[in-house]
């Protein structure tokens, strides 16, 4: 529900807006005092601010200008009587989204506050697609250094111009997503929604309901009708995420509206048509899952009509540096540093196996910009990170049980990071690929070289 917050010292003017707002998607909170609701949206930034121009104790333009500051993303839109406009105009020169003239009729109200609402909208949208590009090392285009890679991205830039389903293989944190948008990016569906369906992080109970929306009364708790994500992706593409994930009853549902393209919500009846282009994504083998009946046959290959596969950083060496050096500089301007990298540090990467691929090199630069003092990252920066397992002729120096308790303990805090890494350091994860209760692999993270450290 979008949030409106109005400031003007005439409180019949709040409640007259908030009755011409008056609607299921819009809350409308009303100040007639502008300290406080400054105060309250400067603690709770709203979704747009409509704010008088003159008022006493503190005028506009000052409500303004704190606000700016703040939050400049924030649409703020000026109301004006007659005599006061300039000063308006001159806010919007400033910064400002808009001004509306008193009397207002409501829709005028309504068409601004529409168009501010949807402003906002697209600059969240536009700030969320670009924290998930960069969080992998990508800018709004794909970039590589390595044949094998841009090979891939030269093929998802020719699926891009169909409408063809795109199924993405790859492991962990090697970059499936913003494959995926990058497809999106390039399509003639560039202006339509790019929707996201995280197979592995919605319950079982849930997924087919958020999937496919539900008819008040549906179930239990269904007290309204609510649109699925899939009908959300109407006129632009749905991206399927962990698509190895959903159980079998939910593959033959979903198969259904992949070749019809109509579904119907939970409790419903009437068949709902929905354009969208499908891709989805997996790090599982799905020709394994087929022969073990976990995944059926025939979507699989409805899914995968074009297959892209994405190489694991440790295939691509030659995008290691290259990355290595992106995300320097970002963090490094994001946490206020002046920091490089020697030569030997790049060698090091090199020599790192990389089981959570770009995240993971992500991760780790990130961390080093934030602990390393000002200067030059050097190879010793990295020593932690290797965990080295010691040796048969080192153990050989122990009696037997220390030896086998050592080295298992060496196996068990190695495997585990690696395991951690190749999911993103989810820890749920982690235990789920490794077979493990969550509170087992807990257990071999904190062993280390301590085996009676296991809680």
């Amino acid at each position: 529900m979008n949030r409106v917050i109005v400031i003007d010292d005439e409180a019949a003017m709040g409640e007259n807006i908030r009755r011409m707002l008056r609607s299921a998607d819009i809350a409308v909170e009303a100040y007639a005092d502008p300290k406080e609701g400054l105060a309250r949206a400067l603690a709770a930034p709203p979704d747009l601010l409509l704010l008088d121009v003159r008022m006493p104790e503190m005028s506009g333009e000052e409500v303004f200008a704190r606000l700016h500051e703040t939050h400049p993303a924030l649409p703020i839109v000026f109301l004006t009587a007659f005599g006061t406009v300039e000063g308006a105009v001159l806010a919007m020169r400033n910064g400002a989204f808009d001004y509306l003239q008193k009397p207002f009729k409501r829709e005028e109200l309504l068409l601004t506050v529409e168009r501010a609402l949807a402003q906002r909208k697209l600059e969240r949208e536009v700030e969320t697609l670009r924290g998930r590009l960069e969080a992998l090392g990508e800018t709004d285009h794909l970039e590589s250094r390595s044949p094998a890679m841009l090979e891939q991205i030269e093929n998802a830039r020719r699926a891009a111009v169909t409408d063809a389903t795109v199924l993405i293989l790859g492991e962990s944190g090697a970059g499936k997503e913003v494959m995926a948008r990058f497809i999106h990016n390039q399509s003639r569906r560039n202006d339509g929604s790019f929707v996201p369906v995280e197979s592995s992080v919605l319950p079982g109970s849930l997924i087919e309901s958020e999937l496919f929306g539900y008819e008040r009364g549906a179930f239990t708790g269904a007290e309204r009708t609510k649109k699925g994500l899939i009908e959300s992706s109407d006129g632009g593409t749905l991206f399927l995420d962990e698509i190895g994930d959903l159980n079998v009853e939910l593959q033959t549902r979903l198969f259904r509206f992949v070749e019809e393209r109509e579904l119907r919500r939970l409790g419903g009846v009437q068949p709902i048509k929905v354009d969208c282009r499908i891709l989805c994504a997996t790090n599982q083998d799905l020709a394994a899952k087929i022969k073990t009946g976990a995944f059926r046959e025939e979507l699989y290959y409805r899914l995968g009509v074009i297959t892209l596969k994405i190489p694991p950083l440790r295939e691509r060496r030659e995008d290691i540096a290259y990355l290595a050096n992106f995300f320097l500089e970002r963090f490094s301007r994001r946490y206020g540093k002046s920091l490089t990298a020697s030569p030997g540090f790049y060698e090091a990467l090199l020599k790192q196996p990389w089981p959570g691929n770009v995240r993971q090199l992500r991760n780790l630069m990130e961390k080093l910009t934030a602990l390393v003092p000002d200067g030059v990252l050097k190879p010793e920066h990295l020593a932690e990170e290797a965990a080295p397992v010691e040796s048969v002729e080192e153990l050989s120096r122990l009696p037997w049980k220390d030896a086998r308790e050592r080295h298992l303990a060496d196996f068990e805090l190695s495997y585990a990071r690696a395991m951690l890494a190749r999911c993103g350091g989810n820890l749920s994860a982690g235990a789920r690929e490794a077979g493990v209760d969550r509170k087992t692999f807990y257990a071999l993270l904190r062993r280390g070289r301590d085996p009676q450290s296991v809680e």
